[in-house]
């Protein structure tokens, strides 16, 4: 039997491949033409975020004793989801895959975000300005609901012309103490949710009403915070798949520079909020607003400004794990103590 012929036969049916078919497969290719051979010495994993706008920064991911799995490695998806319910039930899918973060008695559960902002300043003569802050944001929580828990922030960059002592504050510390309550930190608060879709929803639509926009609202914030509780953003998910007004961003970016889908919904204030997910795994990677037309806002005094069309900011989760304590706190740190 002639073998080329028999092949010709077999895949004449098939269409042939667009660029966008093959764009996966050919970055994985080069990917790994690109990767040095390793010698036998082992060194920690180092992940390089490529800031939108901003400079590259270089993080170091998995030096500490356990990691929930963001994004990342995974085999090129057969073709993306035809729409946004779509997407969002892989994505449900896959958090039902992951392992959640299950703190010992003592621990601290430790999250690292990147965070895009924008700021309003005026020039010299007056004339408003607009810059964009990159800023990373770390939060050590504890797993017991009596132990104070820290947020830290500290911007990176900035592309604008805003000078820098307007936007470069070192290290912002602030030390949250319980009254021994579970209303926060975060971890503790979201141990009581149930994981079953329903009764996710009705716990949601108990405290925001009916309205798809509230809904989506709360399971933004939601989707963020259940990093550490995959089961969760599970059911998470699967009730954001039954909105109405859900679209699909084939297209999207994260505040890393991790190219994504996206869930969204248009806000109604000239902006459009994303919740982004990883291309091949379907993985959470972070949430995302883009302003979709120049948008006036209002500051006080009565004075305005316009936030330029297709301007973006938004919070891309780096990695969570499991520490045993808290950092060093700054000295200049910010107390506050929260009531229940």
């Amino acid at each position: 039997m002639d073998e080329m012929r028999e092949i010709g036969r077999l895949w004449a049916g098939t269409p042939e491949a667009t660029e966008r078919d093959l764009a996966g497969s050919r970055a994985e290719l080069v990917a790994r033409f690109d990767r040095p051979r390793r010698t036998r010495r082992t060194a920690l994993p180092v992940r390089r975020v490529a800031l939108v706008g901003a400079m590259a920064v270089t993080l170091t991911a998995g030096i500490l004793a356990t990691q929930v799995s963001l994004g990342g490695s995974g085999s090129p998806m057969a073709a993306p989801p035809a729409d946004a319910k779509a997407l969002l039930k892989l994505a449900a899918q896959a958090a039902a895959g992951q392992a959640g973060t299950v703190p010992d008695r003592g621990q601290y559960v430790h999250t690292k975000k990147l965070a895009q902002r924008y700021l309003h300043t005026r020039g010299k003569s007056g004339e408003p300005q607009g810059t964009t802050i990159t800023a990373s944001e770390e939060r050590w929580e504890a797993a017991d609901v009596n132990k104070p828990w820290l947020s830290r922030e500290q911007a990176l960059s900035a592309t604008g012309p805003a000078p820098r002592k307007y936007w470069d504050h070192g290290v912002e510390d602030i030390v949250s103490e319980t009254a021994g309550c579970p209303g926060e930190p975060a971890y503790a608060r979201l141990g009581a949710w149930p994981t079953d879709p329903a009764q996710v929803r009705a716990k949601i639509v108990a405290g925001t009403g009916e309205k798809p926009l509230r809904i989506w609202s709360s399971l933004k914030r939601l989707a963020m915070e259940s990093v550490v509780r995959p089961s969760l953003s599970a059911a998470l998910y699967q009730v954001a798949a039954g909105l109405n007004g859900i679209v699909l961003i084939p297209d999207a970016v994260d505040a890393a520079g991790r190219p994504g889908l996206a869930v969204a919904m248009d806000e109604g204030n000239g902006t459009r909020s994303e919740l982004i997910f990883d291309r091949k795994t379907y993985h959470y990677l972070g949430e995302r607003y883009v302003y979709v037309r120049d948008t006036e806002v209002e500051l006080p005094g009565g004075r305005d400004y316009t936030i330029p069309r297709n301007t973006t900011t938004g919070t891309a989760v780096l990695a969570v794990d499991l520490v045993p304590g808290l950092p060093e706190v700054s000295p200049k740190a910010s107390r506050m103590k929260i009531p229940c």
